[in-house]
């Protein structure tokens, strides 16, 4: 029997609307709610001024806002609005719920350590706020719930702000027109007024008040990762050919009162999720199913919870899979013994991200056929220096950002220096501008919103970096990433995010943003990365905000932000963790990095027996953007291409080797992960001379490092590949050879070197990409998600073909 638990199936699984939970050890519903209806709309409607689109609370005006609700039921209950509150202001906010009243005194009295609401101390006081208030549960109710807040000042106290109607079919492809549920009353609330919103009386729509519930959701779904029923989570570098007599699967779950599972499962042949030799999902009942002699011996699951009672929640433990199996009746009597294996893993993301054709920016591409693009620091540099045009923010277009000017020579024309270091311009503008650049290279890159509880924001880009096998954070507004200051390896801003964490006393929230915990930027200083600047570029980046598509050259819309006010809209997926909760005003939120930052680019192989002696099927599995065609090489035989993700591989005397990456319309390729040529056969003997003990060290993990150490000045990436031998053995058994599926390998370490005169020590050391006469030294791995496994060693076999038993 083997059992996989909830733990081992999160890591590769699919969550929608689920997390896993450490408590309890199980994959539970989400246990937030948001209740909204004007998220697609919020921000400036096109051609308002004097910020109409912002209802004025004084005496005598008043807004209504209904929420319709399907269960009232919560363990708490926080009215969410997006506005103003004047600085220094000593007026109350009154709400009415149902009638209830409660009062929300001045923010310098309820929630002093929160200056950014009531002072300019944090920046500018005329931008908007998410304000949030406790709400007795006990007054809400089900169906439509009445929500009213006024003022009782003469002047101006709080402000609330209105989603126009008009800006509905811009924001989202299902939410096209308001739902009529917000009016204002200019006499006490005596008569309302559904159509003429805001100080101006010019706007119809919704004003932005929104209600978070903690609850669970009705409804999540998790899809399992492929299991081999043969060997259940235990899966073998070469899978032997057996057939399955029976197989038995349960799953360990436990169902409250007031709440519901549904179980779902398919069987393949072919250990890749997509490929067509699947059955269709099937319904399980009793949470167990037995099999007789089944279609194929792979698994895939899907679950489905449902909570009729918000209160519980159903619990997912994991699965036990119990198999009878034979070798199957034509299995070869060979044994293939694998030396080494570096191979990709494939892991693709919880919601999809909707990535632009590389194609569709060819135009981009070819005006700068002329420049030199060596890497993507040479175009972060180059968006930081080209003249931009202005986005229309209600109709998103890469192309109406770069002005594509040539000088006399031929060249683009690029600005000067600037007065300051960052550039001139939105910092949207250059960044949308380096990811189209990165994309007609055919870079996976994106756009993300960084705006910790609480700092404003700032719009930052991302990029899949084949070189580190990670997204890798770029920002040409200044020109600059950061770093790990020990290994030089570039970071993402998840990994930034979880750094900062390190060093914060405790989280940032609404109530104790992160300027409150530090108030001296200069603590900053202790997180454990370098970047050029100074350490206000660090506070920003805790939580982290992206929109799941980058395709602005091909559809306008749904447009995710109109550039006016702080961000809310429903397309923005959220990162989280312990030490930057979750912001209540968004729907979508993952602390897995496998959602936020899935890696791309991938080639995952699976090697499997196959009846004809010497031949193993190599089954491939990738999640690569615009994916074109599969680059395979045996041994030194020229490079083919196929687009079938199943190919044989016939194995000979001597070394064999197999090589294989991913290539997208762009004709950019994934990783070349290449074997040493020199050092394969020395290996090879001293795994063959080495005893036991030596051989299980040098063997200790399965997809372990390159055996390859060297120092280089290449930046060239390597590709998954496999190489075998395949030798007779003297005898039946071969002293210090592996059992068939072991690997070894060890972590391989590369330096770049360069001359510079720049500093390498200090807490910040210039890393500033493009600059005239800086190429600080920097050391790095190969690979460089420490800890998991998807990056590894390149894929080395090594076979010895032999008689069972002989």
């Amino acid at each position: 029997m083997s059992i996989e638990s909830a733990a081992a199936l999160e890591v590769r699984g699919q969550f929608d609307q689920l997390q896993y939970c450490e408590l309890k050890k199980a994959i539970v519903l989400n246990d937030m709610l948001l209740v909204e209806d004007d998220a697609p709309a919020i921000g400036r409607p096109q051609g308002a001024e004097d910020r109409s689109w912002f209802e004025k609370l004084q005496e005598g005006v008043m807004v209504r806002k209904d929420l319709v609700l399907d269960d009232p039921r919560a363990l708490a209950a926080y009215l969410i609005f997006n506005g103003r509150e004047m600085d220094d202001n000593d007026h109350a906010l009154h709400i009415s719920i149902n009638g209830h009243h409660l009062i929300r005194p001045p923010s310098k009295i309820a929630h002093p350590c929160a200056r950014h609401y009531y002072t300019s101390d944090w920046g500018g006081s005329h931008f908007d706020n998410w304000f949030v208030v406790a709400v007795p549960v006990g007054a809400l109710r089900q169906g439509t719930n009445e929500f009213v807040l006024w003022a009782e000042s003469e002047e101006t106290s709080w402000e609330i702000m209105v989603a126009a109607d008009g800006e509905y079919k811009r924001g989202s492809e299902t939410r096209l027109c308001h739902p009529n549920r917000s009016a204002k009353s200019r006499d006490g609330g005596r008569t309302w007024d559904f159509e003429h919103l805001g100080w101006k009386d010019e706007i119809d729509g919704e004003y932005t008040i929104r209600l978070s519930l903690d609850r669970s959701v009705p409804q999540g779904t998790f899809v399992s990762s492929v299991i081999d029923l043969a060997t259940g989570g235990d899966r073998k570098r070469i899978e032997k050919l057996l057939d399955i007599e029976e197989c038995r699967v349960k799953w360990e779950v436990d169902v409250p009162e007031g709440s519901q599972i549904e179980i779902e499962a398919r069987l393949g042949d072919n250990p890749v999720p997509i490929a067509a030799a699947w059955s269709p999902f099937e319904s399980v009942a009793n949470f167990s199913k037995t099999w007789c002699a089944p279609a194929g011996r792979y698994l895939q699951f899907k679950i489905v919870m449902h909570a009729h009672n918000p209160l519980v929640t159903p619990v997912f433990k994991g699965i036990s899979v119990e198999a009878k199996c034979h070798e199957h009746k034509h299995r070869s009597n060979r044994c293939y013994h694998l030396l080494q294996f570096r191979n990709g893993r494939v892991i693709r993301p919880s919601l999809p991200y909707v990535h632009e054709d590389f194609a569709r920016l060819n135009e981009l591409r070819h005006r700068f056929e002329a420049t030199e693009f060596e890497a993507q620091l040479q175009l972060m540099h180059w968006a930081y220096k080209v003249p931009l045009g202005r986005l229309d923010t209600y109709q998103w277009n890469y192309f109406d950002l770069p002005r594509l000017d040539r000088d006399a020579s031929g060249r683009p024309r690029l600005l000067g220096d600037y007065q300051k270091r960052r550039r001139d311009g939105h910092c949207l503008y250059c960044n949308l501008t380096l990811i189209a650049a990165c994309l007609a290279m055919g870079f996976p890159a994106r756009w993300v919103n960084i705006s910790t509880k609480h700092t404003y924001g700032h719009e930052v880009a991302e990029v899949w970096s084949n070189e580190f096998d990670k997204w890798i954070f770029l920002d040409a507004t200044r020109d600059y990433y950061i770093y790990d200051p020990d290994t030089g390896i570039p970071l993402s801003l998840v990994e930034i995010s979880e750094r900062l964490a390190e060093i914060m006393p405790g989280p940032a929230t609404w109530e104790y943003p992160i300027q409150w915990h530090l108030p001296d930027l200069e603590m900053l200083r202790a997180a454990r990365v370098a970047l050029s600047g100074g350490p206000e570029h660090l506070i920003l980046k805790g939580h982290l905000q992206m929109v799941r598509r980058n395709d602005f050259a091909s559809r306008p819309w749904p447009l995710p932000w109109r550039l006016s006010s702080n961000w809310g809209s429903d397309l923005f997926y959220c990162f989280y963790s312990d030490m930057f909760p979750r912001k209540r005003e968004y729907p979508q939120h993952t602390k897995r990095w496998q959602d936020f930052s899935p890696p791309l680019n991938q080639t995952e192989l699976f090697l499997s027996e196959t009846a004809e002696p010497d031949v193993l099927r190599v089954d491939v599995d990738t999640e690569t953007p615009c994916f074109d065609a599969f680059l395979v090489q045996i041994d030194r035989a020229e490079w083919s291409e196929q687009t079938d993700p199943s190919l044989e591989w016939r194995l000979h005397e001597g070394l064999n080797q197999l090589r294989l990456k991913a290539r997208n319309s762009a004709g950019v390729c994934g990783h070349e992960h290449l074997i040493g040529c020199g050092s394969i056969n020395e290996l090879a003997l001293h795994l063959q001379n080495a005893t036991p003990g030596h051989s299980r060290r040098l063997a200790h993990r399965a997809g372990s490092q390159s055996p390859i150490s060297a120092s280089t000045t290449s930046t060239t990436s390597k590709a998954p590949s496999t190489a075998a031998r395949c030798t007779r053995p003297k005898t039946s058994s071969t002293t210090g050879t592996m059992s068939p599926g072991c690997s070894t390998g060890w972590r391989a370490r590369r330096t770049i070197s360069t001359t510079s005169s720049a500093p390498t020590t200090g807490p910040w050391p210039i890393r500033r990409a493009g600059s005239p006469g800086i190429s600080t030294p920097f050391r790095r791995n190969s690979y460089s998600r420490i800890g998991s496994d998807w990056a590894e060693s390149p894929p080395v076999l090594r076979f010895w073909p032999s008689c069972i038993g002989a």
